[in-house]
């Protein structure tokens, strides 16, 4: 998965763009917050990807990017 399609995940779950600093996008859900690394031509991690949905579980529930 792509840094914009995780993006665009997020934003439909009602996340919003904090801020930026460089090439990473701070996120926040309701009391929740997590960094995208915003890396146009490249893949996130898998490992990555479950770190930035354990890092919003509390907000969006268990299983949420796989929705």
């Amino acid at each position: 998965m792509k840094a914009r399609e995780l993006l665009k995940v997020l934003k439909s779950h009602g996340c919003i763009e904090v801020r930026q600093s460089g090439s990473h996008i701070t996120v926040q859900c309701g009391q929740c917050k997590t960094t995208v690394a915003y890396h146009a031509a490249k893949d996130i991690p898998k490992g990555t990807l479950r770190a930035i949905e354990r890092d919003l579980m509390p907000c969006l529930g268990k299983g949420w990017l796989n929705r």
